[in-house]
């Protein structure tokens, strides 16, 4: 190990960006020099208190503005286990990521190593050595460990939620306690730099929560994690573009539907949960099928048809369909021209009568009369509604907007909508709950790079999702935070 020579007065450090993190600081607290700075050696273990806390003594954190009872952005630095609780808008730290991580992004000045801060800190003084820059990346990249080895937002029993990063190949973490990113899942197999995403498109949990499954849209696999160690355990080839995967309430099966809009009918896979084998496929369900629903008694399966501007009834005892319902009554297989309606994504009423659909193109949530087959109302909601989902009510359905920025809740009584929640930055997705159904999160694709409070401007590959956290009483917005690129698909840990 060696010292390194720093400046022990220098200015506040600030960890958020932009005008959040420009808050009035103390002077030092006082003549007691902080302890010197450590650089450990490159095969010796790095102790928080001994290696990374002094940095922060001899910088930002000995200035008052993140000690002794101040939080500059509501960050304070005296402790692990400060840091870890984070700033005003979420978590500075991502375990294992350094690049994901703004603590580094506010401290670098490399765009080679880590995207670099629009308010670099120390504030107006000269940046932090490199020499301890690299050791803050280190000790990220390590699991950012406090002195008994433990990690943030770790443990078994932790509730999770997971979010798919499609442009990045990753499947965000979000630690439901803390409501902040807690790890970031690389999926996929090939070299993320050097190759095309495979896009992780959706995401599933099994119903006891133990295991995620993960849909490659772009590779035509789909793969199985352990969602508390996040070890993959598996995975499947399932064709051309799976969409989505659904389940059996007993976790034993998964469907996987084929979306592909070559101009014929594709299929639906089924895949064995436990050994991750194709144990059947399901043919000329529909033009490129998206969606998959199951039936409350699980006899029949329906398949959401974007490109055939239908929804098909799979009997799964015969693999046979046995009724198509048109978009809108009338509308040929297949229509020549383009869609008009393209039907995206259904869920099921809570009585399971009912076949909720979003219809991408016309803008609207079509209900269909599973007993009858027909089409019984179109509900206008914003432009281009993607992934909805069911409130634990049972009365409400959420939809994002992703034309419209904004999230449509449609009462299912009177079949009208009762609230719009409005100004979510670029593309909402999807859609999940809390378990207490308290909380609505809703996912922003931000392919557009809307503006973030608190994201790089320099050495940013691609533009962050953001997740928001809603009141589902109130409607307030509670929280956002950036997460993996091209947020898609949720799901949560009940």
């Amino acid at each position: 190990m060696r010292l390194s020579t720093t400046r022990s007065a220098a200015l506040p450090m600030l960890f958020l960006l932009g005008s959040l993190w420009l808050t009035s600081c103390g002077g030092d607290d006082g003549p007691t020099a902080p302890p010197p700075v450590v650089i450990p050696g490159a095969s010796e273990p790095i102790i928080y208190s001994k290696h990374i806390q002094p940095i922060w003594e001899n910088s930002c954190a000995g200035s008052g503005c993140h000690m002794n009872g101040d939080r500059g952005g509501g960050l304070a630095l005296e402790t692990w286990d400060d840091l870890v609780a984070g700033a005003k808008f979420g978590g500075v730290v991502v375990p294992f990521s350094p690049r994901k991580s703004y603590l580094l992004h506010n401290i670098n000045t490399d765009t080679a190593l880590a995207p670099v801060a629009i308010t670099r800190m120390p504030l107006s003084r000269d940046p932090i050595p490199m020499e301890q820059v690299l050791v803050v990346k280190r000790w990220i990249e390590e699991g950012a460990k406090n002195d008994q080895g433990e990690i943030p937002y770790g443990g078994p029993n932790r509730k999770r939620m997971f979010i798919g990063a499609q442009s990045e190949d990753k499947v965000t973490v979000v630690d439901l306690e803390k409501m902040t990113v807690a790890r970031y899942i690389s999926v996929g197999t090939l070299p993320d730099a050097t190759t095309p995403p495979e896009s992780p498109h959706n995401v599933l949990l099994s119903p006891d929560g133990r295991s995620l499954f993960v849909n490659l849209i772009v590779r035509g696999r789909i793969e199985k994690y352990d969602a508390s160690t996040f070890e993959k355990l598996g995975e499947t080839g399932v064709g051309n573009q799976p969409a989505q995967i659904i389940t059996t309430r007993d976790g034993t099966t998964l469907y996987v539907s084929n979306f592909s809009y070559t101009g014929a009918p594709t299929y639906i896979v089924r895949v064995d949960a436990a050994t991750m084998r194709v144990t059947d496929t399901i043919y000329d369900v529909g033009y490129a099928p998206h969606s998959l629903v199951l039936s409350s008694d699980e006899r029949f399966l329906y398949s959401i048809n974007p490109g055939g501007e239908d929804v098909t009834e799979v009997d799964l005892s015969t693999k046979g369909v046995v009724r198509r319902f048109p978009i809108s009554p009338g509308l040929p297989v297949n229509p020549i021209g383009g869609v008009k309606y393209e039907p995206y994504h259904g869920v099921l009423s809570a009585d399971g009568k009912n076949l909720l659909v979003t219809c991408r193109q016309s803008s609207e949530v079509r209900i269909i009369d599973l007993a009858t087959g027909t089409v019984t109302d179109s509900i206008p909601v914003g432009r281009s509604p993607l992934i909805c989902g069911l409130a634990p009510n049972g009365r409400d359905l959420w939809v994002p907007n992703s034309g419209a920025s904004s999230v449509s809740i449609i009462d299912l009584a009177s079949r009208t909508v009762i609230a719009t929640v409005p100004g979510l930055l670029t593309q909402p997705h999807a859609v999940a709950f809390s378990a207490d159904g308290k909380k609505a999160f809703v996912s922003c694709e931000n392919r557009s790079g809307g503006s973030s409070s608190h994201h790089p401007v320099a050495g940013e590959e691609k533009a962050p999702g953001i997740l928001y956290v809603i009141d589902t009483s109130t409607l307030n917005i509670l929280k956002q935070f950036d997460i993996g690129s091209f947020a898609t698909g949720i799901a949560v840990q009940q």
